[in-house]
């Protein structure tokens, strides 16, 4: 995905954004275990699974070039796994094996995993990384959980962008090759990116103490759950539960 990763975050313009932050984490926390609980093995599952993430896509709005993006990184790390059919054998009635079943196992990964990523991806680009701190300020968490997942959240734009600075200038230095350059480029991460990434982390650390950081702070006006908050979460809940009957009853 060539989008950056602090663009990716907020990038939606659907409806959704006029939800608090924390219920449209919740939504999209919501409809990605919907979408592991849903069967994929039959057309009525795999129908629900699509139209889960196309309402919630539809809800949000996330830019075209980030939803292409995102279904191209998914079919990438998932179609792969159709090479292993030849080795798959499942047994289904009795001692009987069919082709179809090896089959829809493969379909499940891949339908799972593609339709995890642009859930995860559309509540991304539905939440600013403030909106995140502020929902998880306002969900009941531990405070040491929600100050440790907002450092994750801002740290992993800095670790990206520093990992880019290093590959450009590595680029622009002639590392680009095969055989022994690409054996020297990587015994010299642990050397380079290593020691770039821990300076930079402490000079944000050493910001954040002259600053009196202490985490934990709601904004004044982070927006508070209201009615259509409460319906989407309602609304949400009754697709986990849908997902829940369709998984254990053997519906669809």
């Amino acid at each position: 995905m060539r989008t950056s990763f602090h663009d990716l975050w907020g990038c939606a313009r659907g409806p959704v954004r006029a939800l608090a932050p924390q219920t449209r984490l919740l939504c999209g926390g919501g409809l990605l275990g919907a979408c592991l609980l849903i069967p994929t093995d039959t057309l009525s599952g795999s129908s629900m699974v699509a139209l889960t993430v196309a309402g919630w896509m539809a809800a949000c709005r996330p830019p075209a070039r980030v939803v292409r993006a995102a279904l191209a990184t998914g079919l990438v790390l998932f179609l792969p796994y159709f090479l292993l059919l030849p080795l798959i054998h499942v047994e289904a009635h009795g001692s009987e094996w069919r082709a179809i079943d090896a089959v829809a196992v493969v379909w499940t990964v891949l339908l799972r995993g593609v339709s995890g990523m642009l859930v995860s991806v559309t509540t991304v680009c539905s939440l600013s990384t403030s909106d995140v701190h502020q929902a998880l300020v306002r969900l009941p968490l531990p405070s040491i959980v929600t100050d440790i997942l907002v450092q994750m959240v801002h740290q992993t734009g800095t670790l990206i962008y520093e990992t880019r600075r290093m590959a450009a200038a590595m680029a622009v230095r002639g590392a680009a090759g095969h055989g022994r350059t690409v054996v020297a480029v990587l015994s010299s991460l642990p050397q380079v990116w290593l020691p770039r990434v821990m300076e930079r982390a402490e000079r944000i650390a050493a910001a954040m103490e002259m600053r009196e950081f202490r985490g934990g702070a709601l904004h004044p006006q982070a927006a508070a759950m209201r009615f259509f908050d409460l319906l989407a979460l309602a609304l949400v809940l009754l697709w986990l539960m849908a997902a829940a009957v369709a998984r254990y009853r053997g519906w669809g």
